[in-house]
């Protein structure tokens, strides 16, 4: 029983009805702030069904009943949902191996396929866009993507594939809803410090590969450009960065999307090693299989470095370092234009095995130091999580 004169609108809160026997400003406060939530009133208060009975209005009990019923059931949910927001969290922070990061509490089996549709529209929408503003500055795209001798067709050509970064990003975050940092890495974003670790182990090494592959198959210093400094300028500033995007696109979007559909992570890295390798050596235009097995050392082995290290960063610092080694030196000595892979490009079993000794060597380089540092697991396939 709460006196009339001292009632207060905290005392009445959470009540399933309020029937005054006697009324007053303060029990007609608590009537108003109760009606307003829906809460049946009875009684004295104003804007209550008249009762002349005694005891309690059926009428009234029934709502209050009611209300108690739609509150219980209301609570239940609301306890429900906090489960389920816990449940989602924990699913959340389980730690995955690099393939799954995209296997999330969410994953559905139409995610992957959403996934490849936003890329497509989203790099083609990307790339007209940037013709029309080539155009509009009065130059033609297809004449820049000729050739690659002078800089602003290396700009261009590089411009294509850069804008691989943000469509895969973006692709990734929206088909998936999870986050898109996940593509970089299992921590979530790019690790600038294990990257520069694996730059810094990988580019004397390429180095000396390049230098080796140039004796052993007796190439020539050819005429240079007029303007191969700013080729070297262009280089330096754009190839680190479309070496990364197809590697964020092949060995990190790709692979991703393919290897959530896949329950066992060891599976989903067989399946997606040979879709990203696939997609990869297509992309380069090249039938020729010695071409292709070179090709194949780059995707089979950037998968596996992603598997153990958790990230793109090694396979990005593989990458970076024989692009932009081939792209300068080709800049500076010439013939730039026949270092590029295209239909009619040619390999043999030397150069291919070549490519696959260096590239092998530098993974071993690579996940002896990884493990010293903590960034690589024991164990030849044991995958770092996060």
């Amino acid at each position: 029983m709460l006196d009339p004169q001292s009632l207060q609108v905290e005392h009445v809160l959470g009540a399933d009805g309020l029937w005054a026997a006697a009324g007053g400003p303060a029990v007609e406060r608590a009537a108003d702030t109760l009606r307003s939530a829906g809460v049946p009133v009875g009684g004295v208060v104003a804007g209550a069904p008249p009762w002349p009975g005694p005891g309690l209005d059926p009428r009234f009990v029934d709502a209050a009943r009611s209300r108690a019923v739609w509150r219980e059931q209301a609570e239940a949910a609301a306890r429900t949902r906090t489960e389920e927001r816990a449940a989602l969290e924990t699913a959340e922070a389980e730690p995955r191996p690099y393939v799954h990061q995209m296997r999330g509490p969410r994953h559905r089996w139409w995610r992957p396929v959403l996934w490849l549709l936003l890329v497509v529209v989203l790099y083609v929408l990307v790339n007209t866009w940037l013709g029309v503003v080539v155009l509009l500055a009065g130059v033609d795209p297809a004449t820049l993507l000729e050739s690659v001798d002078s800089p602003s067709s290396l700009l261009v050509l590089n411009g294509l594939l850069i804008v691989l970064i943000p469509v895969t990003l973006v692709a990734s975050g929206v088909a998936h809803w999870r986050s898109p940092w996940r593509v970089l890495s299992v921590a979530g974003r790019l690790r600038w410090g294990w990257l520069a670790r694996c730059l810094l182990l990988v580019t004397p090494l390429w180095a000396l590969y390049l230098a080796g592959s140039w004796v052993v198959f007796d190439q020539e210093v050819l005429p240079r450009t007029s303007d191969w400094v700013w080729l070297v300028v262009v280089a330096l500033l754009t190839t680190p960065l479309q070496s990364a995007a197809e590697e964020l696109f092949f060995r990190g979007g790709l692979v991703q999307a393919v290897g959530s559909w896949f329950r066992r992570p060891v599976l989903a890295l067989v399946v997606t090693t040979v879709v990203s390798t696939a997609a990869f050596a297509a992309a380069h235009g090249s039938a020729d299989p010695w071409i292709l097995t070179e090709l194949a050392s780059l995707g089979v082995l950037g998968c596996y470095l992603a598997w153990r290290t958790g990230g793109l960063e090694a396979a990005i610092a593989l990458h970076v370092v024989n692009n932009v080694l081939i792209t300068v030196s080709g800049a500076v000595l010439g013939g730039l234009g026949d270092s590029y892979i295209d239909t009619t490009t040619t390999g043999s079993p030397l150069s291919a095995l070549m490519s696959w000794v260096v590239t092998v060597v530098a993974v071993v380089v690579i996940l002896w130091h990884g493990r010293r540092k903590g960034v690589v697991p024991r164990g030849w396939l044991t995958p770092a999580r996060g």
